[in-house]
């Protein structure tokens, strides 16, 4: 019988924050798999993150066999996922095709077990053949460009006494959030622009994500989701900048206590959110080649004045 991989991942974060510790909010290296030298994403990165190993190499017990190598005996494995794609045919057999002549699909999660490097023997560490990225003179100089150009929506810095929360509000598609001098570091400024500019990103002209589109209270789950979504999508900014282990979280009991209670009820809510904040934080980033048909199908005919009558604005706090 297969394991349930949404119950097993989550029952790991969920172990994480009863110890006090939020895996989302700690800095980490990039996780790759070691023959294809390729970067994890979505939830595989703080799945792997929980492991705290410091290679950033992952494989397959199949891999490392082919690797000339072997898995120490005793070691355990973590589980990592990916999709697949099906193709539906109807009764003859035939591929069924969507209104656009492509064959219809329904994605389907699979689960692999892999190793890190630490855990082999006889498995030499590869060099990295990509090119490292450049940071500028600091991670904060790095932030403030990857604000710049980041292009989503209006980011309107409130004086003094205006306003002393940030907030994205859907209907105006835009961001209000207090001077940099109302934060406790400059870190914690553009994590917090990082969080509401990751909530811009579900407009209905950009990636129309529910939780911004739809009505919701802050007593939903739908509200709890988007909220982790910009949580994670501002840690990969964040991760990404070199500011994360700067950032002054708030992190009290009922904080932890309602992201528990979130997670137990909708074991498939970290996976789904994970999956959706790679998507905000690429977008952010201005990877947003592969999504722009599609939104633009899923907006045509768009009216602004059609939003949700009752503005649910999102902030962090």
């Amino acid at each position: 019988m297969k394991p349930d991989i949404y119950q097993i991942i989550t029952e790991r974060f969920i172990a994480q924050l009863e110890k006090g510790t939020v895996p989302w909010q700690k800095p980490w290296v990039e996780t790759m798999n070691i023959v294809s030298q390729k970067p994890y994403r979505g939830i595989n990165v703080f799945a792997l993150a929980c492991e705290e190993r410091e290679s950033p190499w992952w494989m397959s017990y199949k891999q490392a066999d082919e690797l000339g190598g072997n898995i120490k005996k005793g070691e355990k494995s973590a589980q990592i996922i990916y999709w697949q794609r099906q193709e539906l045919k109807d009764k003859a057999g035939i591929t069924m095709l969507d209104s656009h002549g492509r064959p219809k699909v329904i994605p389907f999660i699979r689960w692999s077990n892999v190793f890190n490097l630490e855990q082999t023997e006889n498995i030499q560490e590869p060099e990295l053949t990509k090119e490292v990225k450049t940071v500028p003179q600091s991670a904060l100089e790095k932030a403030q460009k990857m604000l710049e150009s980041a292009n989503v929506c209006e980011l309107q810095i409130m004086l003094n006494g205006q306003n002393d929360r940030a907030v994205y509000k859907p209907r105006k598609d835009a961001i209000e959030i207090p001077n940099m001098k109302r934060f406790p570091n400059k870190a914690d400024y553009y994590h917090t622009c990082f969080h509401e500019l990751s909530h811009a990103t579900g407009h209905a002209s950009r990636l129309n994500r529910e939780g911004i589109t739809e009505k919701v209270d802050k007593s939903s789950e739908r509200y709890a989701k988007e909220e982790l979504i910009a949580e994670l999508s501002a840690a990969f900014l964040s991760n990404e900048a070199g500011i994360l282990g700067e950032v002054e979280f708030q992190n009290s009991a009922g904080y932890l206590k309602s992201w528990i209670a979130a997670l137990k009820n909708d074991p498939k809510m970290i996976i789904g959110a994970c999956s959706a904040a790679q998507k905000a934080s690429a977008y952010i980033q201005g990877e947003r080649e592969n999504t722009t048909e599609t939104i633009k199908e899923m907006i045509s005919g768009f009216n602004p004045e059609l939003q949700p009558e009752r503005e649910l604005e999102h902030e962090r706090t």
